[in-house]
């Protein structure tokens, strides 16, 4: 590890996995911020945002975040947020987050319709109840 770089851990309900940085910029609701080795104990919320960090040997990585908590202790970084998508093409970046998006909009939309269909099975059934009949 480079004398200035710190451990950035990012923690999602799919991966975890951490980096060498020696900067990181995102954004909370008070507007973007940076962190570099030694910043103090820090907590916030993040917003959903395109934010970044330098790599230890110089690189520009850039992050794609959907919230979540940041925070600084003991000397690491860590970002916990339902998403992040990481990346060095912004291009191929959008594409990534596009595709997810859809997949989780189509996830979401058949997840929907099994909930309507169990309601008109429940409401169905209870009605069945309540006059009497054997269902």
């Amino acid at each position: 590890m480079s004398a200035a770089a710190f451990p950035l851990r990012v923690i999602t309900p799919q991966s975890v996995f951490e980096r060498e940085a020696t900067y990181v910029r995102l954004r909370d609701r008070t507007g973007f911020f940076g962190v570099m080795r030694g910043h103090t104990a820090f907590l916030t919320l993040l917003e959903s945002t395109l934010g970044y960090y330098r790599s230890a040997d110089g690189a520009e990585i850039f992050l794609a975040v959907d919230g979540g908590l940041f925070s600084v202790e003991n000397g690491r970084a860590t970002i916990s947020s339902p998403e992040v998508f990481e990346g060095t093409d912004a291009a191929d970046l959008a594409r990534r987050i596009e595709a997810t998006r859809a997949r989780r909009l189509e996830s979401e939309r058949i997840f929907s319709k099994m909930i309507d269909g169990l309601e008109r099975e429940f409401v169905k059934k209870t009605l069945t109840f309540l006059k009497g009949k054997p269902a």
